[in-house]
C-alpha cells in the first residue's frame, strides 16, 4: 500500500504555514519541474487543513505555475484567509522553495456539494411540512446565502460516447504514468484515426476525445476525505495536453505514445460539481481544445465517475511549441 499521507500530505509549521511531506514527482524523467497535478493535489489539502470549520470541501480552484517547482526540495505553504463564511470559505496559497513563488492558488471551499445529501435532506423536510408550509419560512440567513430547502435540480453534460461503447473494465490498462500512480485505460477511437473518420466533418474544437484515469492500483488507502478531493486533483492534470496531435488528426505519428511536442501547463482550474466519486476508481475524463494561438492552447475537460454523473470540470491553458508538426494538422 501507499502511505498516501506521507507522500502527498502537509505538516502544519505556524498558524498560517505549512510543509510538504514529502517530495513530489516529475511528470516524466526529462521534466524540469514537479507535476501540476500533484501541486494543485497538496494545494487542497492545504486549503482544507486551514478551515476553521468542520465538513469545508473544494468547490473550485483556481492557479498559475509560476516557476519549475524542484523535485528534489521539500515545498512550503503560506496561507492567506481571504473569508471564513458559515457556508462559504476562501483561501490564498502561495508555493515557496527558497523563499521563491513557484505555484500560486486561489480555493473557494463549501459546505454543501453534495447533491445526494441534498436530495435526503429535502425529502426529510417535505415529510415533517405540514399542508401549506412554506419549508423556507424558518430559515437563517448569513452573510453569503440563505438557508432555503428547495428541491434539488441539475443537469449535465452528456457522457462521452467512446466511454458508453467501452467499460474500463473490458480495456487495458496504461502504465505510462505510473511513476506518479496514475493509471490509464484509453478507448482504441483514441490511437486509430481510421474508427473516428467523421471527425473530419467537424470543426477541431467540435472534436471531443475521452479515457479513463485512476489513482493507483487499488493500492492507495486514505481515510481522511481531504484527500479525496487532492486524488481527483492529482488525476485532472494528466494525459490531455499531450493529445493536441491526436485532436489535429495527424497521421504520421504514433498516438499511442505520449511525447510529440512540447508543452507545460500554465494555470488549472478545477469546478467541484459534486462529491460523489471516487478517484481510486475509474474517473472518466472527456475534453476538447477550443482555442490554439501564440503557441498557446485552451482546453476544456469534464470529469465523471463510475455512475455517468459529470462530478468535475477542467480548463487549462498550455504553451506548446508544435516544431513543424502542425504542418500535417487536419482541421
Amino acid at each position: 500500500m501507499i502511505n498516501i499521507e506521507e507522500k502527498l500530505g502537509v505538516t502544519k509549521t505556524g498558524p498560517h504555514t505549512y510543509v510538504s511531506n514529502s517530495y513530489l514527482p516529475k511528470p516524466a524523467p526529462a521534466s524540469r519541474g514537479v507535476y501540476g497535478g500533484a501541486l494543485a493535489a497538496q494545494a487542497l489539502l492545504v486549503a482544507i487543513k486551514s478551515c476553521h470549520s468542520e465538513g469545508m470541501s473544494p468547490h473550485s480552484l483556481h492557479s498559475y505555475f509560476v516557476k519549475p517547482t524542484s523535485p528534489d526540495k521539500l515545498i512550503h505553504w503560506e496561507v492567506t484567509e481571504i473569508s471564513n463564511g458559515k457556508n462559504f470559505t476562501n483561501r490564498n496559497l502561495k508555493a515557496l522553495q527558497d523563499g521563491v513563488i513557484t505555484y500560486i492558488v486561489n480555493v473557494s471551499l463549501t459546505k454543501k456539494n453534495s447533491f445526494k445529501e441534498a436530495t435526503i435532506k429535502y425529502e426529510a423536510a417535505l415529510a415533517k411540512a405540514s399542508v401549506g408550509q412554506d419549508l423556507g419560512d424558518n430559515a437563517e440567513e448569513d452573510e453569503e446565502t440563505e438557508e432555503v430547502i428547495q428541491k434539488p435540480f441539475r443537469f449535465q453534460t452528456d457522457y462521452p460516447e467512446w466511454l458508453k461503447k467501452h467499460p474500463a473494465e473490458e480495456l487495458g490498462i496504461d502504465f505510462k504514468s505510473s511513476n506518479r500512480a496514475i493509471y490509464h485505460s484509453i478507448p482504441p477511437e483514441m490511437t486509430d484515426l481510421q474508427l473516428t473518420k467523421d471527425e473530419t466533418s467537424r470543426s477541431i474544437t467540435d472534436r471531443r476525445l475521452a479515457f479513463y484515469a485512476k489513482w493507483g492500483l487499488n493500492n492507495i488507502h486514505y481515510t481522511d476525505d481531504a484527500y479525496k478531493f487532492a486524488g481527483l486533483a492529482f488525476l485532472s492534470d494528466s494525459y490531455f495536453l499531450t493529445r493536441l496531435g491526436r485532436l489535429l488528426r495527424i497521421e504520421n505519428i504514433r498516438h499511442d505514445r505520449v511525447v510529440h511536442y512540447f508543452s507545460v501547463s500554465l494555470d488549472h482550474i478545477i469546478y467541484f460539481h459534486d462529491d460523489d466519486f471516487d478517484p481510486t476508481e475509474w474517473i472518466g475524463f472527456a475534453f476538447k481544445a477550443i482555442r490554439f494561438s501564440n503557441n498557446r492552447a485552451l482546453l476544456e475537460g469534464e470529469l465523471y465517475n463510475d455512475k455517468g454523473i459529470h462530478v468535475a470540470s477542467i480548463v487549462q491553458e498550455g504553451l506548446v511549441y508544435f516544431n513543424g508538426l502542425e504542418r500535417e494538422a487536419k482541421i
